[in-house]
């Protein structure tokens, strides 16, 4: 039998190899004042600026970048899905900017290519449909789609503005609309952007209006059940009874 110092000796080996295995697919970098060891292949611009810095010293030296704005946010988005942007940042318009220009800068796809008639179809994957009593709705790929949207109205272009205005109206009226899918950070942000983006009728401006919270208790109640990891999948209660009130075919 073997003896428990083999046995420890075996566990230490093990957990070193381990962590062997997670720096070798990690970079050391730091980013103004904070130190980080990142999947470089995830992000293509630091990729890149590791290349050449490496190709430009004679000696091996530590990475070192200067500040990049809201990195913590942006890395936390790439690593856990586009969501966590929502979760990480206060409802204020001008921040989304600044971390939407993070992600150009580091030269990150977050729309993935993808059309607006396919985020649209993404955001409705959040709409509760039930399995066994349970409900089967994808929650954080709506989640991480009214994050594309988000970026798409502060980035993007659209083939034709006038045209694909009332398409991303109806998308953003169905996340304001879809309260217990879309927290009220998300709904907030997303409703400035298109308001900033494409000029808003009075009309739609109404219908708008009619969906919006202003209770700081309800709003602080949204941001407690608000979770932060995978279990949000399963969220039996959290979801939306009210009907669709347009298409967004």
């Amino acid at each position: 039998m073997t003896d428990a110092g083999e046995l420890l000796e075996g566990l230490k080996l093990t957990e070193a190899s381990k962590i062997l295995k997670v720096n070798e697919a990690t970079t050391h970098i730091k980013i103004g004042d904070k130190d980080y060891h990142i999947d470089l292949s995830e992000i293509p611009y630091l990729s890149s600026f590791a290349n050449f810095e490496t190709k430009a010293q004679t000696q091996p030296k530590d990475l070192i970048h200067g500040p990049i704005a809201h990195f913590d946010v942006a890395l936390k988005g790439i690593k856990s899905g586009f969501r966590q942007c929502f979760r990480s940042l206060p409802p204020d318009l001008a921040q989304h900017h600044a971390l939407c220009e993070t992600y150009e800068f580091l030269c990150i796809d977050v729309v993935g290519g993808q059309s607006l008639s396919e985020i649209i179809y993404e955001l409705k994957s959040g709409k509760g449909h039930y399995v066994d009593k349970y409900d089967r709705s994808d929650k954080p790929k709506a989640r991480d789609a009214a994050y594309k949207l988000l970026h798409l109205m502060v980035c993007g272009d659209f083939k034709d503005e006038i045209k694909d205005s009332m398409k991303v109206y109806n998308a953003v009226m169905y996340v304001v609309s879809h309260g217990k899918t879309f927290k009220w950070r998300t709904r907030k942000v997303v409703r400035a952007a298109y308001e900033e983006r494409f000029v808003v009728s009075e009309k739609q401006r109404a219908a708008l209006d009619k969906w919006e919270k202003t209770s700081a208790v309800k709003l602080a109640e949204e941001d407690s059940r608000d979770v932060t990891t995978e279990e949000e999948v399963s969220d039996d209660y959290d979801t939306d009874y009210n009907t669709d009130p347009f298409y967004c075919d």
